[in-house]
């Protein structure tokens, strides 16, 4: 490797090609919207964002501290000679032209919307900002040779950039423009012209071609419908005669074999994520929020570089370590739970897609251990039959990989009511990854060297509100495989000794937690006076005593009582409603036991959370109530102590003959 005008390139690169590239210019990126070749009626939004460059082998990437850059383009990307060998490999496929757009920037009009090109237009471009356009011939051959090169003055692919918008480059920092000069060194295009020419070019290929190439519609999930729906008609009005061929499968079946250029922004993409997957092991503890985490695991990509997450992150606690794409993360982690973290950078355009499965409190349980190794070992099965010519699944054969995992899974261990465990195995068993996480990519096709995929098996139970899933990321080789995200602990013992480490500051009180820890002996005091006042509401709820009840209760109109029976207003109801008509009345016999108690100090508030088990005889006729939920309580801190002011208790499952 030699370092050349400034680049890092591999010995076998051009070095000339690099040298007239950096000339010409360097680019970032971020974005506004505007239709292609369209006036907009008013100034839209944008913003601009810079980064640091990572000089990795066999790239050349962009500097953004050297020359004039635009404020769309991304912090890194690959050669124009990358870009340019793929549109000639995909227009070699083809006997007629290939029309694309890219996307207009009107996709979302959120204010949160950060302008990214399609994925397939920038595989063929490397042009990250809106309103583009491409044209490829095929190679020149037979009668169209001639008139072909004369419609595009003897190019074979035409860039098309919306014209200048000095006023628009005022909000949203500068675009590229067919009238910049040097733009066709820059872009690497022998030919850019302005957007708006593009029509007629194609209305004079049409009068050539009975056939057009572009990229056809289809009605399913993540097919981009509107934005190829949309080139469909506007080409349908140019060029109504032409017969439109989907040129889709072409584009899909170059992309599963990555160019060093993109294995090296995976990886860049990996290792963010597997920094933010160590931190939250470290940081992981009953008590913090699943939004806490991830807000923690994206501020880790963010300051590495990462523009994004591949995806909305997902990280679920308890039930919702069953949902597979769960993304809510509003649920408050309690001791005891699993957590799945789903949670993939997104670096130059290019996505990781990392999973772990983290005891909430430090350690698993037997029963948790038992299902994490058994997908453990189910991935370790597949992984050792990943090679060249392996597939995932294909029907009607038993030899995929999926097969593999599965009748590992199929074969040890059993549910609750001792049926094997195959059938919570309910997804594939990997997927390929690139500019999109779930890139194009075959599961019934072989694997071959460059290809970079998953192996994430799972195992999800909902009747034990447990879920466990293991994913990471693969490199096919000549010889077998590399595991990218090997850096990060899939053994359950690593796994606990680095949480046990993080532990260490929030047990000493070193670190501040996100506002839940009690870290003062004054607060730890209160904490433990708040849980003895839950001891004596359980009592007084065991008992039927309301006496006992207005020692804990604050006296007034303004405490309230929520359960799925009503909501009691003022501590009189109270009295009345709960204590002396419900416990007092309805049971002959009644016992409350709480369990896994939170209390968070908020100066002179608390909030208190805890697991409740009841257990009763209704008096009418003997039979037996169990029932179990979870409550809230609120307690203030009154001239003659700390008062409750308000219960809000749900979720009560029947686990005997009936509930209330």
């Amino acid at each position: 490797m030699i370092a050349t005008c400034g680049c890092v390139i591999p010995l076998t690169s051009d070095k000339i090609a690099c040298c007239e590239w950096l000339a010409a210019g360097r680019a970032s990126r971020l974005a506004t919207p505007f239709a292609p070749g369209e006036e907009e009626s008013g100034l839209g939004r944008g913003e601009s964002m810079s980064g640091r460059p990572w000089v990795v082998a066999a790239v050349v990437f962009l500097s953004l501290s050297a020359q004039r850059v635009e404020a769309q383009q991304r912090r890194e990307r690959e050669p124009n000679s990358v870009y340019a060998e793929r549109r000639a490999k995909l227009a070699s496929q083809v006997d007629a032209p290939i029309i694309l757009w890219g996307f207009t920037g009107r996709e979302e009009i959120s204010q949160d919307y950060v302008f990214a090109q399609e994925e397939n237009f920038y595989y063929l471009t490397g042009h990250n900002e809106e309103g583009a356009g491409l044209i490829l011939l095929p190679p020149a051959q037979g009668n169209h040779a001639a008139p072909a090169d004369a419609s595009l003055n003897g190019q074979r692919g035409i860039l098309f950039l919306p014209p200048k918008s000095p006023d628009k480059e005022k909000w949203n920092g500068v675009r590229m423009s067919s009238s910049d000069p040097g733009i066709e060194a820059r872009t690497g295009f022998p030919s850019v012209k302005s957007f708006p020419e593009m029509r007629a070019t194609v209305e004079n290929l049409a009068k050539l071609y009975p056939t057009l190439y572009t990229i056809l519609p289809y009605n399913t999930e993540l097919g981009g419908y509107p934005h190829e729906k949309a080139v469909v008609d506007w080409l349908q009005l140019a060029a109504p005669q032409a017969k439109l061929k989907d040129v889709r499968g072409q584009i899909a079946a170059m992309r599963p074999i990555k160019s060093p250029g993109e294995i090296a922004f995976l990886k860049r993409a990996i290792d963010l994520s597997l920094d933010a997957q160590l931190e939250a092991m470290k940081m992981m503890r009953p008590g913090l929020y699943e939004y806490q985490v991830s807000a923690k695991m994206v501020e880790v990509h963010a300051m590495g570089g990462s523009e994004r997450e591949g995806y909305a992150p997902i990280v679920g606690a308890g039930p919702n370590s069953t949902a597979l794409h769960y993304d809510n993360l509003s649920r408050k982690i309690e001791n005891g739970e699993i957590v799945v973290l789903d949670v993939g950078a997104q670096y130059s355009g290019y996505s990781a897609d990392i999973t772990r499965t983290l005891p909430a409190g430090g350690r698993f349980t037997a029963r948790q251990r038992e299902i994490y190794e058994i997908v453990l070992g189910a991935q370790n099965a597949a992984l050792a039959a990943l090679k060249p010519g392996a597939h995932f699944s294909c029907s009607g054969k038993k030899d995929g990989l999926m097969n593999i995992a599965y009748d590992y899974i199929n074969s040890h261990g059993k549910d609750r009511e001792g049926r094997p465990l195959g059938q919570y195995f309910i997804h594939g068993l990997g997927h390929h990854i690139g500019l999109n996480v779930h890139d194009p990519g075959d599961h019934c096709s072989p694997l071959q060297p460059g290809m970079v995929v998953t192996v994430e098996p799972g195992i999800y139970i909902p009747e034990e509100n447990l879920g466990v899933r293991i994913e990471d990321d693969v490199l096919v080789t000549d010889s077998g495989y590399q595991l990218l995200s090997e850096r990060l602990p899939r053994d359950p013992d690593e796994i606990e000794r680095i949480m046990a480490e993080g532990a260490k500051p929030h047990a000493t009180g070193e670190h501040a937690s996100a506002g839940c820890d009690l870290n003062a002996s004054e607060g730890t005091e209160t904490a433990e006076e708040i849980k003895n006042l839950i001891a004596k509401y359980a009592t007084s709820v065991s008992d039927a005593d309301a006496a006992l009840a207005s020692q804990i209760w604050w006296n007034s109109p303004e405490a309230s009582f929520i359960h799925p029976l009503g909501h009691e207003q003022g501590f009189e109801q109270i009295k009345q409603n709960v204590y002396t008509r419900l416990m007092g009345g309805m049971f002959s016999e009644r016992k409350l036991s709480v369990h896994d108690v939170a209390v968070q100090m908020l100066g002179d508030a608390a909030v208190a959370e805890f697991y409740w088990d009841f257990t009763a005889k209704l008096r009418k006729d003997g039979s037996p109530v169990t029932t179990r939920g979870r409550e809230t309580q609120v307690y203030r801190k009154m001239p003659d102590g700390w008062r409750l002011v308000h219960v809000h208790y749900s979720g009560m499952p029947v686990t005997e003959d009936r509930g209330f």
